[in-house]
């Protein structure tokens, strides 16, 4: 397409299809068990809990959780109202249970943008060129099926995928498919030019870059959104997310405005030489610092995190577990204890 004013506006436009999809499909949504309980539309929130765990209504397990839900609630609707950004700051960093889950998140941020990242992604029709893409127009159509990929995956791993193969496995397999993607593309670089003269060389360079992508949309591109809305209590969510978003967006501006200039100083290789070391470094420090949380209610997210750290990879929550003492009389019951604040010990599971 000509350079004209048409080509403009249609690449502005098409983002706003799946934007506007999003929106109105935001009016059939129901609300969080948590939001309905705080409105006090209890049998709503029943309703829709059952939904979520794919139970009956009237299961043990779904009257039992959405009691926990609607205690938490009661019990925290006055210190939400009064408790400031700095105080839930300083919350987190003092108890040394949230303050292992901040710091998790920031460092999930922190690989998820130095393993290349959007990096990549600003610059695919360049990569695309070095892997042995000739001509602009090839390259911006491989580039079109580059983003066509990381959205199906994206999409398929969200809406579901993630909840069946769980977060751990969703973050290390993304990390290996990154890893090994990086480890083939640095070593056809540090071979050109002859490399560019093999086709099959080149080719397996070209489907590198969407192993890549697949890796990317499996894993750290998407989960320390997730993750991070589900391991912190309501009292100090917001501050703590507000956070760690913050940190995401300042990498991602760093790693778009170095990635140019590594390609020039690292000659290309050196740079998915970086972007592979921080792979292994990824898969190694969320193996063993990340637990699994697929499943498990923010009310109990504690647990997860209490014992060492380097057995966090095997955190279980403990199967003898009860949200109330058993005389389960009023007085205890009113003033029962709340697992997230409290965060009773888990369960090691060897």
């Amino acid at each position: 397409m000509a350079p004209t004013r048409t080509q403009y506006r249609l690449v502005q436009a098409i983002p706003l299809i799946p934007v506007g999809i999003a929106f109105f499909t935001s009016f059939i949504l129901p609300e969080t068990p948590r939001y309905l309980a705080s409105k006090q539309r209890h049998e709503e929130g029943r309703s829709v809990l059952a939904r979520l765990r794919g139970k009956d209504i009237n299961d043990p397990a779904i009257k039992e959780e959405f009691a926990i839900i609607n205690e938490q609630v009661r019990t925290k609707a006055a210190d939400l109202a009064s408790v400031s950004y700095w105080s839930a700051f300083k919350e987190t960093q003092i108890n040394p249970n949230y303050r292992q889950r901040f710091w998790l998140l920031m460092a999930m941020q922190t690989i998820g943008q130095w393993t290349g990242g959007n990096g990549i992604t600003f610059y695919i029709s360049t990569i695309f060129q070095y892997a042995g893409v000739t001509g602009n127009s090839t390259s911006l159509i491989s580039s079109g099926a580059y983003g066509i990929v990381k959205l199906v995956f994206t999409m398929a791993f969200t809406w579901g995928l993630i909840d069946y193969f769980g977060r751990r496995r969703c973050t290390l397999s993304g990390l290996t498919l990154q890893l090994a993607a990086h480890i083939y593309m640095g070593i056809y670089m540090g071979l050109q030019p002859g490399s560019s003269h093999n086709r099959s060389a080149s080719d397996a360079a070209i489907a590198s870059v969407f192993i890549y992508a697949v890796g990317w949309s499996i894993g750290l591109c998407t989960m320390p959104y997730l993750y991070g809305t589900e391991i912190f209590p309501t009292r100090i969510r917001n501050i703590n997310y507000a956070l760690s978003m913050s940190l995401h967006w300042f990498f991602q501006f760093a790693v778009v405005r170095v990635t140019p200039n590594m390609f020039v100083s690292f000659n290309v290789w050196g740079a998915y030489l970086f972007w592979a070391v921080i792979c292994f470094l990824g898969l190694v420090i969320l193996g063993i610092w990340m637990p699994e949380t697929k499943g498990v209610p923010i009310e109990r997210m504690g647990e997860l995190f209490e014992g060492p750290w380097y057995l966090r990879w095997k955190a279980r929550l403990r199967p003898d577990y009860s949200p109330y003492p058993s005389s389960h009389s009023n007085a205890t019951h009113s003033t029962s204890t709340q697992p997230d604040l409290e965060t009773p010990k888990s369960a090691w599971q060897s």
